[in-house]
């Protein structure tokens, strides 16, 4: 992936889309990908494209007759409508590719461009020759300032629109608990606001994702789940879940399954461990004892994509726990808003142990290796380093 660091005006204008509450992902433009007329749909563009709802490459079959053409804008002062193109050449293993129309017109090599989706519609922004950062400062009036004003607002409608919800509900008293450990207390507070429980990976409530925890910390609740990613399969030693098994599984009663955390602090009782190689951009999984063995591969742009898409904007809502007779309930306390996850933290904070992995496979009945997992978590107490928003802390019962 191509990539450099952003030079002051670049950064600048980023900061502005940024705080319209836009999810962008960089797009950094070569000479020879402008020559060729090809651009790479890296993983964080494939989960930004997938979450938004426009395309979704794992479906897409290779060759011409599979392009789909989709809507763009072109963000000046003005909009400029054209067109992408998304499609999986037959070469190349299929990587996908996509190329916006008359694309030379808008940038030239070595410019960076952010691209995000607004209502399905792909849009551009040349941050190396945009004006934005000024156009917002000075409170211009132009119909990309009005866009832009218009999606802050409308950001900030949803969070407050969930933290009155969240409000009302704490103030009915506590809520009856929906299933029981770890889960519990999301899926009642998803119950609470009418939210189905399912395994999808998108944000929870109208762009914004719910994590939930109880105030009286026990040990197993000391870090909070960021997201889920199964390793890249084509790099890593072991090929499957059920090969993890196999390989660092243990018996307990009637059960055969690997549950467990692994950081890259040092090796877990089953010998595991994690290293970030920074030369390869990737998290490595191995086996720590003599003789090391290589046994899983995830490429961090996978994981940056992941945490971006989950995480643009979260409540972290705290409850605490009441038991009565009648079993366990929940009496919402406070919140904790976040903005804007950076992954140079987030790499930072999986090199120093912050951030861990949970294995969670079992064996099922029927032989089959059911993966819940692999989970990456933060030690709570250090959330706020990973975003770079400045944490907004509400009490609900106020």
């Amino acid at each position: 992936m191509n990539t450099r660091p952003l030079n002051s005006v670049e950064s600048q204008n980023l900061a502005a889309l940024n705080a319209s509450g836009c999810n962008s992902v960089l797009l950094f433009v070569t000479a020879t990908g402008l020559e060729k007329g090809i651009l790479d749909a890296t993983e964080p563009m494939r989960h930004l494209l997938k979450d938004a709802g426009v395309h979704d490459y794992a479906t897409q079959q290779q060759g011409p007759a599979s392009k789909v053409i989709k809507p763009a804008l072109v963000l000046g002062d003005d909009f400029e409508e054209t067109a992408v193109s998304l499609y999986r050449p037959v070469t190349k293993n299929g990587d996908p590719r996509f190329w916006f129309s008359n694309f030379k017109r808008f940038v030239t090599a070595d410019e960076v461009c952010a691209v995000f989706v607004h209502n399905r519609t792909i849009l551009l922004l040349n941050l190396s020759r945009s004006r934005l950062a000024k156009t917002m400062a000075s409170d211009a009036d132009t119909p990309v300032s009005r866009f832009l004003r218009d999606l802050s607002n409308s950001a900030n409608a949803v969070a407050n629109e969930l933290l009155q919800l969240l409000r009302t509900i704490a103030a009915a008293g506590p809520l009856k608990a929906v299933g029981s450990g770890d889960t519990a207390v999301g899926r009642t507070i998803e119950s609470a606001l009418g939210i189905p429980i399912n395994s999808n990976r998108s944000p929870d409530f109208k762009g914004i994702e719910l994590k939930s925890g109880r105030s009286t910390i026990v040990s197993k609740e000391t870090r909070a789940t960021l997201f889920a990613c199964v390793p890249d399969w084509s790099l890593s030693a072991l090929k499957s879940s059920a090969e993890i098994l196999t390989r660092f599984g243990y018996h307990r009663g009637n059960d055969f399954k690997l549950y467990c955390s692994v950081s890259t602090r040092r090796a877990n009782s089953q010998g595991l461990q994690l290293r970030v190689d920074e030369a390869m951009a990737w998290l490595r999984e191995f086996f720590a004892r003599e003789p090391a063995e290589e046994a899983c591969v995830w490429r961090l742009s996978e994981l940056h994509g992941r945490l971006a898409a989950k995480h643009r904007e979260t409540f972290w809502v705290k409850a605490k726990s009441v038991e009565s007779g009648s079993g366990e309930w929940f009496q919402l306390e406070s919140v904790t808003h976040t903005t804007r996850p950076s992954v140079e933290q987030f790499d930072r904070l999986l090199v120093d142990g912050t951030v861990t992995l949970d294995h969670l496979i079992k064996r099922l009945p029927t032989g089959r290796a059911h993966e819940r997992g692999p989970l990456f978590k933060i030690h709570r107490q250090r959330l706020a380093e990973l975003f770079l928003g400045e944490p907004r802390h509400y009490s609900l019962l106020s």
